[in-house]
């Protein structure tokens, strides 16, 4: 059921450019959203992993604590390249007309992202997280150059 055209929506159709704009704006909000999403997400993982941490110090379990604390790194890290990698402003943005299997490709990228990084979050601390986070960087990687080599 289509909704009703506002007075917005009219004034819209007459402005040259606008529905693009408005597409454009739309993309960029999507991406930041989920951006902000998975960076939350990463960040109550980060805390988590810091309070298995400190129960491994306080029993002594310095073996643990430093495995633990190699791989909280690597999460903080990898939160960082996805909370502070540009988006919205990129050319891929642009006024030039994104195709539609390009723009498939760029949405697998973000649900293979946001998939990666709901496994990483379930993952049991005792078990070793370096390839889930490896996966989830290299899926980062080959979006971000997806983006320039398409710009």
């Amino acid at each position: 059921m289509d909704r009703p055209v506002n007075i917005i929506d009219k004034i819209g159709s007459l402005i040259p450019g606008y529905r693009g704009y408005v597409e454009r704006e739309g993309r960029r909000n999507c991406d930041r959203t989920l951006r902000e999403k998975v960076s939350d997400d990463l960040s109550i993982f980060e805390k988590v992993i810091v309070r298995e941490i400190n129960n491994a110090i306080n029993k002594s379990e310095m073996d643990k604590m430093r495995r633990l604390e190699s791989e909280r790194k690597d999460v903080n890290t990898l939160l960082s390249k996805i909370r502070y990698a540009p988006y919205g402003a990129s050319s891929f943005f642009s006024d030039q007309q994104i195709k539609e299997e390009e723009l498939m490709t760029i949405y697998q990228y973000d649900l293979d992202l946001a998939e990666s990084v709901d496994r990483l979050v379930s993952i049991d601390l005792s078990e070793s997280m370096s390839e889930t986070i490896n996966n989830i960087e290299d899926i980062l990687v080959k979006r971000n150059q997806f983006i320039k080599e398409n710009k």
